[in-house]
């Protein structure tokens, strides 16, 4: 299998992974105005004019975590100085979450670093790409074995 092709399904695995985390976090009632497939489609709507809606959040939720960042994390975790996949899935994770934090949050309207949420989201968003990229490293790594 092609590293792209592993890339691709361990971005698909780690955002199952991470998209039912975040559907457990809401249906718990925990930090219930931060929903990011809700700042996926504010982001699309304001960029694009697509229509105001989740059915354009989760497709666009699951494009990215799977074809974009798995297929960036397969192209670049050779480059990535840290030892074990994890590792390498975790930094990856961070520089994700910096490039959501000044990019997407800004476009949709929350500020850079979610300054509009407060605190709390940015740390929480952190926390989620660190498990993605915890995910995603350790998924590769292993297909990388097969």
């Amino acid at each position: 299998m092609a590293d792209l092709g592993r890339g691709v399904i361990a971005g698909l695995i780690a955002t199952v992974v991470i998209s039912l985390l975040m559907l457990m976090r809401l249906s718990a009632g925990i930090m219930t105005e931060y929903h990011p497939v809700e700042i996926m489609n504010l982001t699309a709507h304001g960029l694009f004019g697509t229509a105001d809606s989740l059915l354009v959040g989760w497709p666009l939720h699951f494009l990215v975590g799977t074809v974009i960042w798995g297929s960036l994390f397969a192209l670049v975790e050779r480059r990535i100085p840290v030892g074990g996949w994890v590792g390498r899935g975790i930094i990856f994770g961070a520089v994700a979450w910096l490039i959501i934090m000044i990019t997407i949050f800004p476009a949709a309207g929350s500020g850079f670093f979610a300054v509009g949420f407060g605190i709390a989201v940015p740390l929480m968003t952190l926390l989620g790409h660190l498990a993605y990229g915890a995910v995603l490293g350790g998924v590769y790594g292993w297909l990388k074995q097969l």
